[in-house]
């Protein structure tokens, strides 16, 4: 395989799209305490399509509502700031992605990324802290593997098709290979998002925490919340081998065994809802 220049990459994600600028609008807003739901709605209802697939998907098995959910103020105030926020996080962020033919299967990494942010939720509700960040960090840790099948398809198939033959990861393979692996590459995405800085750091160094310049709870629970899919059975293909929650993590956020098992024990709970989730997104 080529090796792949930095340089060379962040030129070539610099030229993909980014986040609509709506967005930014809509985290801002779910942050301000002095918003109201109107406010929030506001922007929302400005994009159409994002309003149209946010009311499919709160209207989906996912959530299970007795009732039609007919307007976006609606949801805001039975979901929540918070809830509207990720779902509309979610929405726009596979919207942005997913172009293009493949022979990756993409559907089964947005079921992995969206059980990784839901573990990421949980754990921070577990901890009782509030780690800013947490389901950004763990919906969009693996985006890297997306740009990776975009621009550079022939490497990333051949790096799967090793890390499978090898019982290996396809980070590890993609680092000796071609010198970059798929966190670097969703770090620099993350960067030309203009994502937060700490969510940045979290998806640039999930698999391996301990080399971060500064160390952060964010970037320990997106390595915990990343490894806890895999016994849940909603890991991510590319992958030749399950990973391991690393020890560090453990350390730094004080997991246990009980809390590990809770986690995966929500996640399986979940599986059939998010696969309904994903439906409506597609749809």
């Amino acid at each position: 395989m080529d090796r792949i220049q930095i340089e060379e990459a962040i030129e070539r994600i610099g030229e993909l799209p980014t986040l609509p600028s709506v967005l930014g609008k809509i985290l801002n807003t779910a942050a301000d305490p002095d918003a109201s739901a109107l406010d929030l709605g506001e922007h929302i209802t400005t994009d159409q399509s994002l309003s149209a697939t946010l009311l499919k998907l709160v209207n989906s098995a996912f959530y299970g509502f007795h009732r039609q959910i007919t307007s976006v103020t609606q949801a805001i105030v039975i979901l929540g700031f918070l809830e509207v926020r990720n779902l509309a996080l979610t929405a726009t962020a596979f919207r942005t992605l997913d172009t293009g033919a493949t022979d990756y299967d993409r559907v089964q990494l947005w079921r992995h990324s969206l059980a990784s942010a839901m573990a990421a939720d949980a754990i921070k509700k577990k901890l009782g802290e509030p780690i800013e960040g947490a389901f950004e960090a763990g919906l969009l840790h693996d985006i890297g593997k997306v740009v990776l099948d975009m621009l550079y398809p022939e490497i990333f198939v051949q790096a799967a098709r090793q890390a499978h033959a090898e019982s290996r990861t396809i980070a590890d393979v993609l680092k000796e290979r071609v010198g970059i692996d798929h966190a670097e590459v969703g770090g620099l995405l993350a960067e030309h998002w203009e994502l937060p800085p700490a969510v940045v750091a979290a998806i640039r160094y999930h698999l391996r925490p301990e080399e971060a310049p500064e160390a952060s709870k964010l970037i320990y629970v997106a390595a915990a919340a990343n490894a806890l899919t895999y016994p849940a059975g909603l890991g991510e293909s590319s992958n030749g081998t399950p990973l391991e929650v690393p020890e560090s993590a453990r350390e730094a956020l004080g997991l246990n065994g009980a809390t590990e098992t809770a986690v995966i024990e929500k996640l399986l709970e979940s599986k059939e809802n998010i696969d309904e989730f994903l439906g409506a997104l597609a749809r």
